[in-house]
């Protein structure tokens, strides 16, 4: 697995370029799905590979990304998977040491929500660190553990995505578990709180879906 890091920007809400700026570092690989790439440049990120269909990337665009270097992966728009999809298969092949999506929560589409989340799966299967961020939340998919920095009062949520998840412990929340089973039909795992500036959930079977919504943007972001 290499040393560097992927960021891939997709074509959801971005609200504050800036909150994502804080993130990325100069050394990040940056992958764009499609449209992603506007999105890139208004954060200030420089892309090193565009990949999608490109119905969301005008020429325009593309002439401006045309002497920085950029590679493109142009793929029909009739075909069997999203944009995103194309770009963490892209990163997975690249064995990073994490990938972090970025822009890829919000909007009308409740499926295509959905749907990015589920392709957790991918890096996770992989045995790449991954996780998808915006301004209000952290989502991570787990088989094994996670720790998770925040602040006193953010949320963490915990969704089984198998019919259970077995053995689940957490550290550093408002209402610990001990070992317990969480079922997919069930919402134990739902909005627990952080009880200070970390936290860390383990299990010993299953997948489950854990995600930090920070209290603080809740009222700030419309």
């Amino acid at each position: 697995m290499s040393s560097f890091r992927v960021i891939i920007v997709a074509n959801g809400e971005c609200r504050n370029p800036s909150f994502y700026r804080s993130l990325a570092r100069p050394e990040d690989y940056v992958i764009c799905a499609d449209g992603g790439t506007c999105h890139a440049l208004a954060i200030g990120l420089q892309p090193r590979l565009v990949i999608g269909d490109f119905d969301s990337l005008d020429g325009a665009m593309r002439r401006q990304l045309a002497g920085r270097q950029v590679e493109f992966h142009c793929y029909p728009c009739e075909k069997d998977q999203s944009d995103l999809e194309l770009a963490l298969e892209r990163a997975v092949a690249l064995r990073p040491r994490e990938i972090m999506v970025f822009c890829a929560l919000g909007g009308p589409r409740l499926e295509q929500i959905l749907a990015n989340i589920f392709l957790l799966v991918l890096p996770l299967e992989a045995g790449i660190p991954a996780a998808i961020v915006d301004e209000r939340h952290e989502v991570r998919l787990i088989e094994r553990e996670v720790a998770l920095e925040g602040e006193r009062g953010d949320y963490l949520s915990l969704f089984p995505l198998t019919q259970e998840v077995h053995g689940v412990e957490t550290e550093g929340l408002k209402y610990p578990l001990y070992g317990e089973t969480l079922y997919l039909k069930s919402t134990r795992g739902l909005s627990n709180e952080f009880a200070g500036r970390g936290a860390r959930v383990k299990i010993s079977g299953g997948r489950l879906l854990v995600i930090k919504t920070r209290r603080a943007t809740l009222d700030s972001l419309p």
